[in-house]
């Protein structure tokens, strides 16, 4: 949880950074937006994978966890296909992840 709220604020402070300071080079923002959305969405892919494997013991996953976690990447998967195919690469590939933990099949392929 730490983890999460951590990176929470992180994505919630580049947001307002952003939208504060509109001179600030469109690369430069994308740049520090990269790391701070996939650090948000990791943490929260790795906390609803941490509640998964308690399920047995009576708690539900954690699935609003990964629904979040899916519209992260998919926005940052939509911002960065012209601008780093690498980046787009990866985080592509780690949406499938999630969209696979949410037994999103067909959308995974």
């Amino acid at each position: 949880e730490a983890a999460i709220d951590c990176n929470r604020r992180n994505y919630e402070k580049l947001l307002l950074n952003i939208n504060e300071y509109p001179e600030v080079k469109p690369v430069l923002k994308r740049n520090l937006s990269v790391g701070v959305v996939l650090n948000y969405a990791q943490s929260l892919y790795e906390a609803f994978q941490a509640s998964a494997q308690k399920s047995d013991v009576g708690n539900d996953p954690l699935f609003h966890y990964l629904e979040e976690a899916e519209r992260l990447m998919e926005e940052d998967a939509r911002e960065s296909k012209c601008e780093n195919f690498y980046n787009y690469v990866n985080n592509t590939s780690f949406r499938c992840h999630i969209l696979i933990a949410q037994r999103k099949f067909a959308e995974a392929k």
